[in-house]
């Protein structure tokens, strides 16, 4: 889960990519993202799996709220 030092990045996305995009973040699993983290990397105690899954998961809500939800 995100912390109070959220940050807010902001990013301009042609449709198609802003599509894509969604359709990424719902294929992606944790197995996945476990090939791309470092065991030994943390984030104030929280292992990089983790924090990496949660900013996928944040992303694909955002990127709901904004109307690129796929099925």
């Amino acid at each position: 889960m995100a912390d109070a030092e959220a940050i807010t990045i902001p990013l301009r996305l042609p449709s198609d990519e802003a599509t894509a995009l969604a359709q990424l973040c719902k294929r992606i699993s944790y197995d996945d993202l476990i090939r791309y983290s470092s065991r030994h990397e943390r984030y104030k105690k929280r292992l990089e799996i983790d924090v990496m899954w949660s900013a996928v998961n944040i992303l694909q809500r955002q990127l709901a709220e904004a109307g690129f939800a796929p099925r």
